[in-house]
C-alpha cells in the first residue's frame, strides 16, 4: 500500500479548509525524508484558495 499524508484542502472558493488524505509514492534512493513540525500559510495561498487569480483546481492543497 502506498504511503499517505493528510493536508488541509480547499474544496471550493469559499475559503473553508478540510482534511484531505493524499496518496504518496514510496521514498526512493535519491529522496530525503524530513519530519515537518510546523507549517504556515502565506497571503498568496489565500488568493489561490479563494480562486482570486481564476486558475484554481479543486481540491487544492496550498504550500
Amino acid at each position: 500500500m502506498a504511503p499517505t499524508a493528510v493536508g488541509l484542502a480547499a474544496r471550493d472558493a469559499s475559503g473553508h479548509l478540510s482534511p484531505l488524505t493524499i496518496s504518496r509514492r514510496s521514498t526512493g534512493d535519491d529522496d530525503v525524508v524530513m519530519k515537518i513540525l510546523y507549517c504556515g500559510i502565506c497571503h498568496s495561498d489565500l488568493h489561490s484558495i479563494k480562486n482570486e487569480w481564476k486558475n484554481a483546481t479543486y481540491p487544492l492543497v496550498t504550500g
